[in-house]
């Protein structure tokens, strides 16, 4: 939190699953804008990779319940549309009748749901590599390449072979990443948690305002082409990017070349 650039507020609403951790920043006279983490993330490294949206924005980022940060720890079930009716009990509390939403992988998922059950109180929608478009997750393939080699890790710690194991998931892990996804995986539940979704063109309102999305082209946890597919099934996609080198989890190099569309996107 002290390496954003600029004052930040902190908060922590009371839900009927549990206390949330807010971290917001930004113009507190422009339009609020709720960053919803991917997973294991926390409130604050998301306003960290949507900073350059602060100038004309106030960015508001909860840490989620049940994972790392500071809201409660408890275990968050993914059933009955749990996280979009959390959502909704957050803006009641931050008193939002409606929002713009930037969801990044986890986090999108949440956004979707959300935009099943309220889509009145969703305005404009970034998604950057989400989850819950997806309509068969290949676990198979993410068990033999992430979670046997994170679990033999919890056990035989070694940072030297971190960005090798990682791989899968960044090609562009920062000494800062390195330390965090040491502990996420030495010290964390990481394998309780489940996105919401998949979602079908049934859930999603007839009426739904253009989305912008963004594909990774390497993406092991949500495959390119089969996600890409159903998101077009299913979404009104207004602008689409494909990011070609990045795998899951994109760094700011591959992010830079399109933080003007994604920004003039929420402006208009």
């Amino acid at each position: 939190m002290s390496l954003l650039d600029g004052d930040v507020e902190t908060s922590v609403l009371a839900t009927s699953f549990g206390t949330t951790h807010v971290t917001s920043m930004g113009n507190r006279q422009a339009k609020p804008l709720l960053i919803l983490p991917g997973m294991s993330i926390t409130g604050p490294m998301m306003l960290n990779f949507f900073a350059y949206l602060a100038k004309d924005h106030w960015l508001i980022a909860p840490d989620l319940i049940g994972q790392p940060g500071r809201s409660a720890d408890v275990p968050f079930t993914m059933k009955n549309n749990a996280y979009g009716k959390w959502l909704i009990e957050l803006m009641d509390q931050l008193h939002l009748e409606k929002a713009d939403i930037a969801g990044a992988s986890f986090g999108g998922s949440i956004a979707l749901e959300m935009l099943k059950l309220a889509p009145k109180r969703v305005d404009k929608l970034a998604l950057v590599v989400t989850a819950g478009v997806t309509p068969k997750l290949p676990y198979i393939k993410i068990y033999a390449k992430l979670l046997l080699s994170w679990l033999a890790y919890r056990f035989v710690p070694n940072k030297a072979i971190l960005p090798t194991i990682a791989r899968p998931l960044s090609r562009h892990l920062t000494p800062d990443n390195i330390d965090y996804l040491d502990i996420i995986i030495r010290q964390t539940a990481f394998w309780r948690h489940r996105p919401a979704g998949p979602f079908f063109k049934n859930d999603m309102p007839k009426d739904m305002a253009p989305v912008f999305i963004v594909f990774a082209r390497n993406d092991i946890m949500f495959p390119y082409d089969k996600t890409r597919a159903h998101a077009e099934r299913i979404l009104n996609i207004g602008i689409e990017f494909v990011l070609e080198e990045s795998a899951h989890m994109p760094g700011d190099k591959e992010m830079a070349p399109i933080h003007k569309e994604i920004e003039a996107y929420f402006k208009t």
